[in-house]
């Protein structure tokens, strides 16, 4: 359980802002550390694209969006050059590319376009590897247990060997902890302050990031750590022990976390030095589940030019692209004239992104009626608050600052918006704003989009305004919401179906690190919509929203390239589209059992993964994305006659 939060103007801490790096971002990409990065990596090195012809199997090439399947398919310098029958494809390819090998696919396997992330952060998630992960997942799978204890034993087996240094942890998920039983009956979640965490260990300073970065937590050690090397700190409190007593070690919101994060700044920056390397990690990660395009959902100068710098001396593993993060009327104003992505470069710009609120999960989310559980009261954040307007009532500032955006500056927008109150704020700005832009049609969207009414799918519909949904909400965090936080507001909760049905294009999105990399996970939990937490029943949220399986793949490839600008280069395999696909053990379409049977559907395993014609990921020479050895049926090469 989070403290009571104040609606303050830049309290953005969820992945979309993370607040570490928003805090420490002059040190972070000064230009001394830019250097460092870049000196560690060396030279880039680049394999020449393989000419190949595919066939056998199962090959999907989703053009127009269709699942239907071709017999053969053609690759060559680094684009797909034909699809089709098999002898058609062969007599072209001898014809034009007489030197190509054959690759045969046999019994279930699958080729797919290279899968789509839509909406992740990949700086931050690289830059916070070397912190202690006390998250509940373990790959694409929640945890077994997940409880004081067993984030305790991961704290104490981790204690760093290093004088001086504090124990800093992140994804500390207090709503996917057992949930504590009131004398009443009634549920709560966990609470986490600095006497819980002098239970796990009081002889070492602890900082825990928690998973929505709106509270970072601090034991009585750290906390006294913090005072004694902080003066802010010192200037707002008169002693230790009422700078203990009035946070209970819960540090909220950018003033209170700043001057904690200042104390151990310099060892964040220690242990940013091998972004690149933790790029290349989560890149590797990505590969192994499929995917082949990664969309940035927070970019700034600081993450364009690292992720520019990493670009320029590594082969391109996946390909990059994103939204430009718009935190204030002066970053709108500021905004130059857009243009619409013709060709692909890496890290390209395709929207501005504007943080409306927090997290569900967090207690952050903005709401129009208070949240279930503690504190009383609590209807979360929004980021844009104006004196004397009413809860309820739309900020005139927040309409001007998405009018800029959109009218003024006529960008493409994507805001983040969890709460029902802030997805009607949303709307209701993208209303006005669309109804003074005079511009060609712009791929705006709504990110998160949780809570959702058939009135607002109607606006939305109305307005080419798209969701992207953070389908973990009902997979990971769905039973934490029907129990505890939401009651049965929850059946609102990622209305996939109804959106599909009322005839709009939506995506399926991870917001990595805040859940796990991996498309196929994400295309099961819309399928299944079980809550995964429930800890005796198989139980599915609000079935009516499930998707098909068709659909869900759609969401992942074809339409998350066309909400991303991409949708001239990747989510397809037409004729003269990057040669960027996957190949996987099963095809994710023909699981031959009931829906339950795609509860498997993360774990197919992902034989290879190639991004322009060069094959990125070999199953063969690895394990696959949850570390177990997988036998691979072997895939038939050889060369042209």
């Amino acid at each position: 359980m989070e403290k009571s939060h104040n609606h303050t103007h830049g309290c953005t801490h969820c992945a979309c802002n993370n607040p570490v790096l928003e805090i420490l971002k002059e040190e972070l990409f000064s230009p001394e550390n830019l250097g460092k990065m870049k000196s560690i990596s060396g030279k880039k090195t680049t394999q020449k694209p393989q000419t190949l012809m595919v066939s056998g199997g199962t090959i999907r090439p989703m053009i127009g969006g269709s699942t239907e399947t071709v017999e053969s398919i053609g690759f060559a310098n680094g684009k797909v050059v034909i699809t089709g029958d098999k002898k058609a494809v062969e007599k072209f390819m001898l014809k034009n590319h007489p030197k190509h090998q054959k690759k045969v696919l046999t019994g279930t396997q699958t080729l797919l376009p290279g899968l789509i992330e839509p909406h992740v952060h990949m700086v931050p998630t690289a830059m916070m590897s070397d912190w202690l992960d006390v998250s509940p997942f373990n790959g694409q799978d929640l945890l077994a247990v997940y409880d004081l204890a067993s984030v305790g034993a991961i704290i104490n087996n981790n204690i760093p060997k290093i004088p001086g240094y504090v124990i800093l942890g992140r994804g500390l998920d207090p709503s996917l902890m057992p949930f504590v039983i009131k004398s009443d009956g009634t549920k709560e979640l966990q609470t986490i302050d600095n006497v819980v965490l002098d239970t796990i260990n009081s002889e070492k300073p602890i900082m825990l990031l928690s998973a929505s970065m709106h509270t970072l937590y601090l034991n009585t050690k750290a906390l006294q750590h913090v005072y004694k090397n902080s003066s802010e700190i010192k200037k707002q409190y008169k002693t230790v022990d009422q700078y203990i007593l009035e946070t209970k070690g819960q540090l909220q919101e950018s003033p209170e976390m700043t001057p904690a994060l200042k104390v151990v700044m310099v060892q964040i920056i220690a242990m940013s030095v091998h972004i690149n390397k933790y790029l290349t990690e989560l890149f590797q990660l990505a590969n192994s589940r499929g995917v082949t395009f990664m969309y940035d959902a927070g970019l700034n100068k600081g993450f364009e030019t690292l992720l520019r710098l990493y670009a320029e001396i590594h082969p391109e593993l996946v390909r990059t692209g994103g939204a430009f993060i718009c935190s204030s009327q002066e970053d709108a104003n500021n905004l130059g004239t857009y243009t619409e992505p013709d060709n692909y470069k890496p890290v390209y710009y395709g929207h501005v992104k504007v943080v409306s609120d927090g997290s569900n999960q967090g207690l952050t989310g903005y709401q129009s009626a208070p949240y279930l559980c503690n504190p009383a009261d609590n209807t979360g954040i929004f980021n844009f608050p104006q004196a004397g307007i009413p809860a309820h009532t739309i900020p005139p500032s927040y309409n001007t600052l998405i009018n800029t955006v959109v009218a003024v500056k006529g960008w493409p927008l994507m805001v983040h918006a969890n709460g029902d109150q802030a997805v009607t704020f949303a709307i209701n700005a993208y209303q006005r704003s669309l109804a003074q832009y005079k511009g060609p049609e712009l791929r705006n969207r709504i990110e998160h989009c949780s809570l959702l009414t058939s009135d607002q799918i109607t606006n939305m519909l109305q307005m080419g305004v798209s969701p992207s949904f953070l389908i973990g909400h009902v997979g990971y965090w769905g039973y934490a919401f029907k129990e505890v936080i939401f009651g049965e507001k929850a059946q609102m909760l990622d209305l996939c179906g109804s959106t599909l049905a009322a005839g709009m294009r939506i995506t399926l999105h991870s917001d990595n690190e805040v859940s796990p990399l991996g498309p196929l996970r994400m295309m099961e939990q819309s399928i299944t919509r079980i809550m995964e937490k429930n800890p005796k029943d198989i139980e599915v949220l609000n079935s009516a929203e499930r998707l098909t399986p068709e659909q869900a793949l759609i969401a992942v490839t074809y339409d998350a390239a066309w909400q991303c600008y991409a949708d001239k280069w990747v989510g397809s395999l037409n004729d003269g589209y990057f040669a960027d696909f996957v190949v996987l053990e099963q095809d994710p379409l023909s699981l031959n059992t009931p829906s339950l049977q795609y509860m498997k559907m993360r774990n197919i395993p992902v034989l290879e993964t190639w991004v322009g014609g060069v094959c990125v990921y070999p199953l063969d020479q690895k394990k696959n994305q949850n570390g177990k050895s997988v036998s691979e049926k072997n895939m038939i090469m050889s060369d042209s006659l």
